[in-house]
């Protein structure tokens, strides 16, 4: 130990004792503890509005960020997630978006990487089909139509060719603003890739997250008390889903 260190230039520990392992709790874990590159910085914009807080973080990026990683505080993830998604998205030149494997966070427990349906609600609204637990990869990357934005990794350049507003709720009711996202940087060729290899948690009624098992992908449920922590893992014999609006 080195005595001569004056504290302000010494390690020491922040220390956080909880009697309950609550949501905001376990991202506020889950961000301390990213590992990321050097220089890169953390924006976070509040208001009741998720749209428009993308938006606002967008339009105070520094001029030398060169991605963008989308997490909220209903997500939890393993402190390498960031640098595994960024090593992929290196490891895979075609690929401007990349997104973890994440499960919508209330039953039913689908993935929220999407097909694109090709049908659409009177309204117009486009509709998503979730991928099936059968249809993903044991491990690497693969292509997608669409994706829910937790986790979403971004290149700077996708940005910078959508302009603002980046993200939409078509309609300006349905709060669908990561699919519309995705269809808009489609549209302007650039690609979109899941990767098998980095999975995230979702906070609602539980921790629940992708887990591959037995040769087969399902939904690890988690539920932790001062005393006990439960887990389940559902295993889904066949695909049901039907399609969706959002990545919700």
């Amino acid at each position: 130990m080195n005595a001569q260190l004056g504290l302000a230039d010494a390690p020491g520990t922040v220390a956080v004792p909880m009697s309950e392992i609550g949501r905001f709790a376990m991202f506020t874990v889950s961000l301390a503890g990213t590992q990321q590159p050097a220089g890169s910085r953390l924006s976070i914009m509040a208001s009741a509005s998720v749209t428009e807080n993308l938006n606002a973080v967008i339009r105070h990026l520094a001029d030398d960020t060169r991605w963008m990683w989308i997490v909220g505080d209903d997500h939890v993830w393993e402190n390498d997630c960031l640098l595994r998604l960024l090593a992929a998205m290196d490891a895979t030149p075609e690929a401007d978006i990349m997104v973890p494997l994440v499960v919508k966070r209330n039953p039913p427990w689908h993935l929220v990487v999407f097909h694109e349906d090709g049908e659409r609600e009177e309204d117009g609204l486009p509709r998503w089909r979730p991928y099936g637990w059968e249809e993903i990869p044991e491990e690497g990357v693969f292509e997608i139509d669409g994706a829910g934005s937790a986790g979403m990794l971004i290149k700077r350049e996708v940005l910078d060719e959508i302009g603002d507003p980046w993200f939409r709720s078509s309609g300006g009711v349905v709060l669908n603003e990561d699919v519309t996202f995705c269809l808009d940087a489609r549209k302007r060729g650039f690609h979109l890739y899941a990767c098998a290899d980095v999975t995230m948690g979702h906070l609602g009624i539980f921790n629940v997250r992708p887990m591959r098992r037995g040769g087969r992908w399902g939904a690890m449920t988690e539920f932790s008390s001062p005393d006990e922590r439960y887990q389940h893992l559902f295993m889904p014999d066949a695909e049901t889903h039907e399609a969706v609006l959002n990545g919700r």
